[in-house]
C-alpha cells in the first residue's frame, strides 16, 4: 500500500509539474496585415500568416519552427521571408478537417470560406502553445461560424481575426467575435502607414464597429493567469524599427492626442536640446505624415517632439526619423481625441509632492501632464501656450486611490510652455491620508503617479 501510495504521489507531482511548464508565459507579436509571431521560452517559435515582402512590414527576425498558411492570397504567404528549417502548415488545400504534428505542437486544420459565398477557401488554424489556445482565422468571411467549426473553436484564448477584406466588413467581423467569445480577439488586415493593402479600410475606418478596443504594444507576454475575464478586442502596434509613446507615460502602444508632447525611441545620431521649439535638431527631422514635428530634444536613442494639433482623430499616422536624407526609423502613430499622460503634481506651494512634501485636504494641487487633446483659442505647433491659457473642449475626470471622481477646478495648458497640460484639483476634506495615486481620465486612462496626503 505504501509502494502505491508513493508511486500515486510521484505520478501527481510529475503531472502537476507538466502542468506547470504547459502553463508558461508565451509572446505574440504582430508583424502587419494578419501575420504573428508566437514564441515560448525553450519552446516553439510560430510564424502564422507572414505577410509578403512587398507589404512593407519588417520581416521576422526570429527563427520560426512552424509557420502556418491559411489562404493563398499573397498577403498570408510571405514564407520567404521567414527564416528556418520550419514546418509548413498549409491550409490551401485543406479541404476537410486535418491534424497536423509540427515542432512538439498539434495543429488542427478546419475548412471555411473567405466569403459567405462558399467561392474561395479559407482554412482556420487552430493549436495550443504554452497553454494557451490560439487559431489564426486568415481572411475568414463566412457570415457566421458553423456548429462544425465551432467543434473545434470553443474556449479559445487568443483569436488572430482580419477586421475586414473584400469577403467581409468590420460589422461581420464584430459580429463573428461575439459568436465565438474568444478571451482576446486581436484585429489585423487593415491598411496602416507602415504597410498593408491599399484596398484595405484603415483602422479608422475599422473602430467604430467594436464597442470597446484595447490599444497594445507590438509585442505582448500572455499566460493563463493574465488573460482578461471577458472578451477584448486588441489593436496592436506592427514591429518597427522605431517606436512613439506618450512623453509622460511612456507607454507602449497607447494612442497620443494632437498637441501632445510625444517621444520616439530608436537608433539615431543626434543630441540636442533648444528652445522654442524648432523642426531639426542636428540635422535629424521627425516627419508626421510627411511634415516635420516640432522637436524637444534628440539624442542617439530618444526624441521628443510635439504631435501636431492638425492631426485628425481615430487615425493612424506614419512618423519617420531622418537623419540628413537618410530614414533611420519608421513607426505606426495612432491618433485619439485624448490621450492622457502625467508628469508629476505640484503643491499648492510650488513644490513637488513627495512623502516628505505632503499635500494637505483642501489645498489646491496641480497635475502637470500632456495629452490633452483640442484647446481653445488653439495654439500654433511649437509654440508656447499664451496667458491666459487657452483651455480644453471639457474637463477630466480625476480619481485617487478611493475611485471617487474629482472635478477639477481649471483644465489648460500651461502659459509659457508647449504642450504642457496643467489640471487644478482641489484635494476634497474626505481625501484618504497617505500614499495614494492620482489618475486622470479623459478618452482613455492616464498613467498613475504617487502622491502623498498630509493627515
Amino acid at each position: 500500500m505504501k509502494a502505491k501510495g508513493y508511486m500515486m504521489f510521484r505520478l501527481l507531482l510529475l503531472m502537476s509539474f507538466a502542468l506547470l511548464c504547459a502553463a508558461q508565459d508565451v509572446k505574440v507579436s504582430w508583424i502587419g496585415q494578419s501575420g504573428y509571431i508566437i514564441q515560448s521560452p525553450g519552446g516553439p517559435t510560430v510564424v502564422s500568416d507572414p505577410p509578403g515582402s512587398g507589404q512593407g512590414f519588417l520581416a521576422p527576425a526570429v527563427r520560426a519552427d512552424a509557420v502556418t498558411v491559411s489562404h493563398a492570397h499573397g498577403d498570408h504567404t510571405g514564407t520567404d521571408t521567414v527564416r528556418g528549417p520550419f514546418a509548413l502548415i498549409d491550409g490551401r488545400p485543406i479541404r476537410e478537417r486535418t491534424e497536423v504534428a509540427a515542432a512538439g505542437v498539434n495543429f488542427v486544420l478546419i475548412p471555411g470560406f473567405h466569403d459567405n459565398n462558399g467561392a474561395t477557401p479559407n482554412t482556420v488554424i487552430r493549436w495550443t502553445q504554452s497553454g494557451l489556445r490560439f487559431a489564426q482565422f486568415g481572411d475568414f468571411g463566412q457570415a457566421q461560424i458553423t456548429e462544425t467549426q465551432m467543434a473545434d473553436l470553443r474556449d479559445l484564448d487568443v483569436a488572430f481575426f482580419s477586421s475586414n477584406h473584400i469577403g467581409i466588413a468590420p460589422q461581420g467581423v464584430s459580429a463573428l467575435l461575439r459568436q465565438l467569445r474568444s478571451r482576446v480577439a486581436i484585429l489585423g488586415h487593415f491598411y496602416g502607414p507602415l504597410g498593408g493593402l491599399v484596398r484595405n479600410l484603415t483602422l479608422r475606418d475599422v473602430l467604430p464597429a467594436f464597442d470597446q478596443v484595447v490599444f497594445k504594444p507590438s509585442t505582448v507576454t500572455l499566460s493563463r493567469a493574465t488573460l482578461p475575464a471577458a472578451t477584448e478586442v486588441w489593436v496592436m502596434e506592427p514591429l518597427a524599427n522605431a517606436v512613439v509613446v506618450n512623453a509622460a507615460s511612456s507607454a507602449p502602444g497607447i494612442p497620443v492626442a494632437p498637441g501632445s508632447i510625444a517621444t520616439v525611441y530608436g537608433e539615431f545620431t543626434c543630441r540636442a536640446e533648444v528652445s522654442p521649439l524648432p523642426t531639426r535638431l542636428c540635422g535629424v527631422q521627425v516627419m508626421l505624415d510627411g511634415k516635420p514635428a516640432p522637436l524637444y530634444f534628440a539624442s542617439p536613442t530618444q526624441i521628443n517632439f510635439q504631435v501636431s494639433s492638425q492631426l485628425e482623430s481615430a487615425t493612424q499616422y506614419l512618423a519617420e526619423v531622418r537623419v540628413g536624407d537618410a530614414s533611420r526609423g519608421r513607426a505606426m502613430v495612432t491618433v485619439l481625441p485624448s490621450a492622457p499622460g502625467l508628469f508629476l503634481v505640484l503643491n499648492a506651494d510650488g513644490r513637488v509632492n513627495s512623502a516628505g512634501a505632503p499635500a494637505r485636504r483642501g489645498e489646491t494641487i496641480r497635475i502637470l501632464a500632456t495629452g490633452q487633446g483640442a484647446v481653445m483659442p488653439p495654439v500654433a505647433d511649437g509654440a508656447p501656450a499664451p496667458a491666459p491659457p487657452p483651455v480644453t473642449d471639457d474637463f477630466p475626470g480625476v480619481y485617487l486611490s478611493d475611485g471617487k471622481l474629482i472635478v477639477p477646478r481649471s483644465s489648460a495648458l500651461l502659459s509659457g510652455a508647449v504642450g504642457v497640460w496643467q489640471i487644478e484639483v482641489t484635494l476634497p476634506a474626505s481625501a484618504p491620508a497617505g500614499s495614494q495615486s492620482i489618475l486622470v481620465v479623459k478618452d482613455l486612462v492616464s498613467n498613475a503617479l504617487p502622491i502623498s496626503i498630509a493627515p
